[in-house]
């Protein structure tokens, strides 16, 4: 068998073409430049021009052949670039500007195609060096591999009747629905009805004081998604193992006490339900990891594999700022800063919500009535500025002279940020016991 010669990927005609067309038609080089630059050109003399051409444009001047050999020779690239003569030779070489958008295309294929060889080629340096884990280098190369598709050129620009339409469609079929959940139902009416559900693409950061229920309330809605709407959903507990949120699952379906199934004295009755609990939490599409070290391009990695197998609706993160940025060198706020763009960006690229647990700031203890507010936010400000939604929990201190026991308890939760709707508090219940929260029924 005839072996294929291997070359770098580069079309130089069609490269010619585009430059020819350009100094034929200036009318068409706002519309060229806004889809490439020089960087997607492979020949250096190509390169040269396209630079020249888009300095003279940006500059608002008037571009012709002479011009661009005047721009060329400031550059001191002239010569470099072959010359006047090539410039003539290539407008000459042009038969028409019709097929514009068909060379374009080509360009811009066969620069994404280098530039995915030069990921290769950097994954495959790394191989070779040895110095990195299997699971850094495959977790590097998918975000690479990542970022040349996003590199692809998006749809052009469009009329506001196609947008106009699109969203009429949106409320058609949320009038359908009587306007409900439109997203991922959270199993809490109130909070539908100011959320209308988590929407893909959406990060939704849940913070609140130690003790107060921050992982019940996650589980709560991971539970719910699962059962109720046969949703896939991803866990990542940096901070709780998984046995103990197995435990609180079996609780919260068995409605025994964590510390009753903790004990094991159940009697047969008990133990039947637990058995009955147990059934039914193994029908949940629930992928857990707890994974203590987890860094950022782990989750993403661990994630983009269920969402290629369809098996992803959601994403948990408990906590936040337990989640690693590797070889981060930077002060503590702009590495949180990085973790939440990185959720928000891994939101939007997989097209589900994203629920992220974070620790608040030793600021809400100092004040008086400890309500969580926005500027609690623990080590960065970039969270509330990432996030979609901002919820807190929040109840209030037992005196002094209340017993400590578990016990029922008025929980607010309170939506401080939502980019898509109104804010308000809105009250659960708290069931200590099980460690779930139900509606408040007061």
């Amino acid at each position: 068998m005839e072996k294929r010669e291997r070359r770098i990927p580069y079309n130089l005609e069609a490269e010619k073409y585009i430059l020819g067309c350009m100094l034929l038609e200036p009318t068409i080089i706002g519309e060229v430049v806004s889809r490439i630059s020089a960087n997607n050109f492979y020949g250096a003399e190509n390169k040269n021009i396209m630079k020249a051409i888009t300095n003279l444009y940006e500059n608002n001047e008037v571009i012709d052949q002479v011009k661009v050999a005047d721009e060329l020779q400031r550059m001191n690239l002239l010569e470099a670039s072959g010359g006047i003569n090539y410039l003539f030779d290539i407008i000459e070489s042009i038969p028409s500007v019709a097929n514009v958008d068909a060379y374009l295309e080509v360009i811009e294929e066969k620069s994404l195609l280098r530039e995915l060889l030069r990921v290769t080629d950097r994954v495959r340096d790394k191989v070779l060096e040895g110095d990195l884990s299997f699971s850094d280098i495959g977790a590097k190369a998918e975000e690479e591999m990542l970022r040349v598709i996003n590199m692809r050129r998006t749809e052009d620009v469009k009329k506001i009747h196609r947008f106009t339409n699109r969203v009429l469609e949106i409320i058609e079929t949320n009038k359908n629905s009587d306007g409900r959940v439109t997203g991922l139902d959270t199993g809490f009416e109130d909070l539908n009805k100011l959320t209308f559900g988590f929407q893909k693409g959406e990060l939704i950061v849940l913070a609140a004081r130690p003790g107060i229920g921050k992982s019940a309330f996650a589980l709560n809605v991971a539970a719910h998604a699962c059962q109720h709407h046969n949703a896939s959903v991803a866990f990542f507990s940096l901070e709780m193992g998984i046995d103990q949120l197995t435990m609180r699952l079996f609780s919260s379906f068995s409605g025994l006490s964590i510390s009753k199934i903790r004990s094991g004295k159940l009697t047969s009755k008990e133990m039947a339900a637990l058995l009955v609990a147990k059934a039914a939490v193994d029908k949940l599409n629930l992928y857990l990891d707890e994974t203590s070290n987890t860094n950022l391009n782990d989750i993403k990695a661990k994630c983009l594999k269920l969402k290629r197998e369809g098996l992803l609706d959601l994403i948990i993160i408990d906590y936040l700022q337990l989640i690693q940025v590797p070889n981060f060198k930077g002060t503590r706020n702009e590495e949180v800063g990085r973790i939440s763009r990185g959720l928000k960006l891994m939101a939007r690229e997989l097209e589900v919500p994203v629920l992220a647990l974070s620790q608040l700031s030793r600021g809400v203890e100092l004040s008086e009535d400890k309500r969580p507010r926005l500027a609690h936010l623990r080590e960065s400000g970039s969270i509330e500025q990432d996030a979609d939604i901002v919820m807190f929990l929040h109840r209030d201190q037992p005196s002094k002279d209340e017993a400590v026991q578990v016990r029922n308890h008025r929980t607010e939760l309170i939506v401080a940020k939502n980019r898509q709707g109104a804010t308000d508090s809105i009250f659960l219940l708290f069931k200590g016991a099980q460690s779930t929260f139900c509606k408040y029924e007061g």
